[in-house]
């Protein structure tokens, strides 16, 4: 949805309009003094902006949970990865536990042979 040229309203700064937008900004161009303001987009719209026209916050406002999916997503995906990087490394170091304890045990048993046979 185009975004540019749609009038929006802030909570302190009044009644501005979209001059750009990128992935994750928004310029909005106020009245002066104010001039041009940047905000996170969608972000901003929750807290300070609001668009006059209903339709377009609707988009704006599903945009923003689409966001906090993608977010909450990414979490869980790295909360997965770290979970399966600590098992693995609780497999490796169990792993070298048990080459540590089989080795000592070889050893002394080759101990005791040596010391049986001498």
């Amino acid at each position: 949805m185009e975004l540019i040229s749609q009038k929006v309203m802030h909570v302190r700064f009044g009644e501005g309009c979209v001059v750009s937008k990128t992935e994750n900004r928004i310029g909005i161009h106020f009245s002066d003094p104010i001039g041009q303001k940047v905000f996170i987009f969608p972000d901003a719209f929750v807290q300070y902006l609001w668009m006059h026209d209903p339709n377009v916050q609707e988009y704006v406002i599903s945009q923003y949970y689409q966001k906090q999916k993608e977010i909450e997503a990414e979490k869980q995906r790295n909360l997965q990865l770290q979970k399966e990087e600590e098992e693995r490394e609780a497999a490796t170091a169990a792993a070298r536990k048990t080459a540590s304890r089989k080795e000592a045990a070889l050893k002394r048993r080759n101990s005791r042979y040596k010391n049986k046979n001498s």
